[in-house]
């Protein structure tokens, strides 16, 4: 059996990627796939496919975790399977990393995909829909790998306990019919429009809940039995927790409206004055605006001039060149990127054809290949995978090649590290002249206007 669940990345993508590749829970690295991205640049190419659809979505990427009972699968197969999950469910429109983590009591897999689509531009839908579609794909593949199907009547609590919630909850919510999750919803909602705690128990009551307070505050919504106690459905949702929540969520709301009432930085930029608000409405601040325009634009033309630049046809030829070097960057990038997949999956594969010829050449040699072969498929298959995979004449030195192959991946991903260092500082000196030639753009189109408006 194998337990899914799916939540969205809307910040450090870096990180959670670094995460899922740690080396001490990923069998060195061996345990490590991806789709149309390495898993080294992933973060990278993610935010390159988003910027290249033109994306304005929010979420960054998703995470799906599927998690299998402890004793009953191998790593390599529950790698396979996770392989099989990303195939049917993504069809290759999503850029994903997957890893299988071999560090807990059970075998996991970790799934980041790219929130935008690499086919379409279009964002990932997460509603219930897609996720019943995740599990019904999960509960398949595990069915054709003769892994056991958890049920109600299963008494082991550790084989019907996930993240503290009951496999009974689950298949309620998965139906539709969990009071947990019925009021989980009703509290983030609650949450959103509340200004206070008494509003917030008054919005609830609104909607049809019955609040008992004890130790531990409860409710109940019509056709439920017995209270629930808010603490027993996550850490987010006992009392204080509640409080807080409305708290910060007020905070942020008071920050954003103190940021909209407040004139906007300009940051060393020039402003078309014929175009803002406040300088039609105001002829003081446009006086103002002009003045300050002046002023950034001689410190702008000040580093223009500081890279020998004395004219706009030379400007515009150091813009060209600085888009260009960064292109090649992005290039180099991308080809040892290809190259690191490539090393890596023949470390895999090379690993896979090693652990399991001994048992692929019994299976030869037996007489009875159909039970030998129910025995171990996933070896088996696994084993010719590998070897088709491989494509060459495999002798004893090229299976003993992975050592090297491992030291030619550690410089591979070094000069990565180091391009990907020099590609965010080409990109802040793309922001820099960017911001130059906007600023002279601007100024020199006020000016005309300016002249226009006199004539």
């Amino acid at each position: 059996m194998a337990i899914t669940k799916i939540h969205p990345i809307k910040t450090t993508l870096n990180l959670s990627i670094d995460y899922i590749c740690d080396t001490s829970k990923t069998d060195e690295q061996i345990l490590i796939s991806s789709y149309k991205c390495g898993y080294q640049t992933a973060a990278f190419q993610f935010t390159n496919t988003k910027e290249l659809m033109n994306s304005s979505a929010k979420n960054l990427a998703r995470h799906l975790i599927q998690s299998f009972m402890p004793g009953e699968i191998t790593a390599e197969t529950a790698h396979q399977i996770g392989t099989q999950l990303c195939d049917k469910h993504l069809k290759e429109k999503y850029e994903y990393v997957l890893t299988t983590h071999v560090d807990k009591g059970h075998i996991h897999n970790h799934i980041i995909f790219n929130n935008v689509s690499l086919v379409d531009g279009k964002s990932y839908i997460s509603n219930k829909k897609s996720y019943h579609e995740i599990r019904n794909i999960s509960d398949q593949i595990c069915k054709n790998n003769n892994l056991s199907i958890a049920t109600e009547t299963n008494k082991s609590k550790s084989q019907n306990k996930i993240n503290g919630i009951s496999y009974k909850e689950y298949q309620e919510r998965k139906n539709g019919n969990s009071y947990k999750a019925k009021l989980q919803f009703a509290i983030d909602a609650a949450i959103k429009r509340a200004n206070n705690w008494k509003d917030f128990l008054k919005i609830l009551q609104e909607n049809g809940y019955e609040i008992k307070y004890g130790k531990h505050i409860s409710f109940k919504i019509i056709g439920q039995e017995r209270f629930t106690r808010s603490k027993t459905i996550g850490a987010d949702y006992t009392e204080e927790r509640i409080k807080d929540r409305i708290n910060e969520r007020i905070s942020r709301n008071k920050i954003y409206r103190n940021k909209q009432f407040t004139n906007p930085s300009l940051n060393n930029k020039v402003v078309d004055i014929y175009t803002n608000d406040l300088a039609a409405k105001s002829i003081g601040f446009a006086r103002w605006l002009k003045l300050q325009n002046l002023k950034n634009m001689s410190k702008s033309w000040n580093d223009i001039s500081a890279n020998n630049i004395t004219d706009l046809d030379s400007f515009y030829n150091r813009v060209a060149v600085v888009y260009d070097e960064l292109g090649k960057i992005q290039n180099q990038i991308k080809q040892i990127e290809s190259e690191i997949q490539d090393v890596s999956d023949k470390i895999r594969n090379i690993t896979t054809y090693k652990n399991y010829k001994s048992i692929y050449g019994k299976y030869q040699k037996t007489g009875d290949k159909d039970t030998f072969f129910r025995m171990h498929e996933n070896k088996i298959i696994l084993f010719e995978a590998a070897r088709e995979k491989l494509d060459k004449p495999i002798s004893n030195k090229f299976i003993s090649s992975i050592p090297e192959l491992k030291e030619y991946l550690s410089t591979l991903e070094h000069k990565t590290k180091y391009l990907m260092n020099t590609f965010a500082n080409q990109k802040k000196e793309v922001s820099k002249i960017n911001l130059l030639k906007t600023n002279l753009e601007t100024y020199l189109k006020s000016n005309s206007e300016l002249l226009d408006h006199q004539h």
